[in-house]
């Protein structure tokens, strides 16, 4: 059964937090329902792409990381029209992100 929360709508919400990269993003978005929501890699970075092209989150590269070949991981953090709408959609997610969000 999919879930009535979109990657989106999750992703913010594991933003407000601070930055990260997809895979932390994933962990915290899994860390933060008790795993009642596990996101994968096929919707996680789209829905980035998207909320980028969207003007609600900016990317950029980290430091070169040499256990990746030197390949930088990329960092994504909330716009200020991010924190607006990570923080209207609380009241939709907030039942499954069970830790409290800060306002």
């Amino acid at each position: 059964m999919e879930s009535p929360v979109s990657a989106k709508a999750a992703i913010l919400q594991a933003l407000i937090k601070g930055e990260g990269y997809g895979l932390d993003l994933i962990e915290r978005v899994k860390e933060r329902t008790k795993g009642k929501l596990v996101l994968g890699q096929g919707s996680v970075y789209p829905a980035l792409r998207d909320l980028e092209r969207d003007g609600l989150v900016k990317s950029y590269d980290g430091e070169p990381i040499p256990d990746r070949g030197g390949k930088p991981r990329r960092y994504y953090k909330l716009t200020a029209q991010g924190q607006l709408a990570a923080t209207a959609h609380q009241e939709v997610v907030g039942s499954l992100f069970l830790s409290p969000v800060p306002t």
